[in-house]
């Protein structure tokens, strides 16, 4: 069995739990590239309810939550059910004087022996950092992590969306575009060759609305969420006009 294979029957397994317990399951935190493998298998399955959920609107890292028939909307039923939450959300404070970055709270984390598929997003700002993680491994976080790279943290659990505010960098960009293919996009949007970003596209680096694409000639339109994997993200705003040589104007909003 492959490691795709083998996910797909995970996926299955969590499926039918939900359905024979009737209780919220739900998958360790998924790459993009499992996040849209899941995704083409599980709308063929009709007779299972889930969603993606990584702890907010614009997570990079989520997990699949599977809803039994009771639960409606699973972000009121959480509110309701605090304990159940399938992840938590932890605040690291640094010292004063350290300059810590992603790598440096990553790799303290799974220095520390935590794998990294119950690791969500890590959000880095100034006085340190907010990270997700699954509940199995929250009391071993905060009994032990103590340092990143070269400055000492203290960690504990978040309050919620009480105290976790995110809001993305976004700026808006206009370019033109010969026409809405997927390459074409990539490059005008990510400031990249169209060579280059065929090499993306080919080597399944790009998703588009969270499924991995594999064709340069892909037609795209507006409304559509363009990722690069390790180069960035864009939400294809407007592409309704054109410029006098009849090339597109493509509105994009770049998360930076």
């Amino acid at each position: 069995m492959t490691e795709d294979e083998l996910f797909i029957s995970t996926l299955d397994d969590k499926a039918d739990e939900c359905e024979r317990k009737a209780v919220l399951t739900c998958t360790d935190f998924l790459d993009l590239r499992k996040q849209s493998l899941a995704s083409v298998y599980l709308k063929k399955r009709k007779d299972v309810r889930w969603q993606f959920y990584g702890g907010y609107e614009d997570a990079e890292r989520k997990i699949i939550i599977f809803l039994p028939f009771y639960i409606e909307n699973f972000g009121d039923y959480i509110k309701d059910n605090a304990d159940e939450a399938p992840l938590r959300i932890f605040r690291a404070d640094k010292d004063g004087f350290s300059t810590l970055s992603h790598r440096d709270y990553l790799g303290a984390l799974t220095g520390l022996g935590i794998k990294r598929e119950k690791l969500g997003d890590i959000i880095v700002d100034e006085k340190g950092c907010f990270f997700f993680a699954k509940p199995s491994v929250s009391k071993f976080i905060e009994a032990n992590l103590t340092r990143a790279g070269r400055g000492t943290i203290t960690v504990r659990e978040a309050d919620g969306e009480n105290e976790f505010h995110y809001k993305a960098n976004v700026k808006e960009k206009c370019c033109f575009v010969q026409s809405m293919r997927l390459d074409s996009v990539c490059s005008a949007v990510f400031n990249i060759s169209r060579s280059k970003a065929s090499e993306f596209i080919e080597r399944g680096a790009v998703f588009l609305n969270d499924e991995q694409i594999f064709k340069p000639d892909c037609r795209v339109s507006a409304g559509q969420k363009v990722v690069i994997k390790g180069k960035g993200r864009a939400i294809l705003k407007d592409d309704s006009s054109k410029s006098k040589k009849g090339r597109i104007a493509l509105i994009a909003d770049v998360f930076i």
